[in-house]
């Protein structure tokens, strides 16, 4: 395999499993949702973020030093255990974290892969952005820097000249970046000639 993948200008391979595309099971939002003291009995779940129906769910038992996860994988029950630790925060209070069942090192989210919760890194689960190409880069900072600017492209009140200027020549370097992929892959398949 050549260094960037499998795909011209692609960071990462695209192989693995995407956390966007997972289930995610999150600490810091069990934390503020006060499910976490010993002794509460519950269930989690999950929900399509556009039709906000629940696409799964698991129960769960808040231990005194963990949380035991019951849950059913392809019909079949299931039950894992997981550590949890805390760290104290500098002006007080606790913040409650996870121990990776699989690899022992503190984590606040746990993903579902495998049949298993563990960490991003013992799971192999990759950020969508870290499989983009050189095009997907470009149009994912394009979007971040248009978000800064009005409504097409203008200067937003109280916004200093020098630095919508800046973010102009950063969305054109953007706009040539990905026509410098499209012309090259047009090259490459023989569409332009030379």
């Amino acid at each position: 395999m050549r260094r960037g993948g499998y795909r011209y200008g692609a960071g990462r391979p695209g192989w693995k499993v995407k956390a966007e595309q997972s289930l995610p099971l999150d600490v810091r939002q069990m934390h503020r949702a006060g499910v976490l003291w010993v002794g509460y009995r519950g269930a989690w779940k999950w929900a399509d973020s556009y039709t906000e129906e629940v696409v799964a769910r698991i129960g769960f038992a808040a231990e005194r030093d963990g949380l035991a996860l019951s849950y059913t994988l392809d019909g079949e029950p299931r039950e894992q255990f997981v550590p949890l630790t805390h760290t104290r925060c500098h002006y007080g209070g606790i913040r409650p974290w996870f121990t990776c069942p699989v690899g022992g090192e503190r984590a606040a989210v746990l993903y579902m892969n495998a049949g298993r919760f563990a960490c991003r890194h013992c799971n192999r689960v990759a950020y969508l952005s870290q499989s983009d190409d050189l095009a997907g880069r470009a149009w994912r900072k394009q979007t971040k820097l248009e978000r800064r600017l009005g409504e097409d492209w203008e200067r937003p009140k109280g916004m200093h000249r020098s630095t919508y200027d800046r973010l102009l020549a950063k969305l054109w370097e953007c706009e040539m970046v990905r026509d410098g992929v499209l012309f090259g892959r047009l090259e490459r398949m023989g569409v332009l000639g030379n």
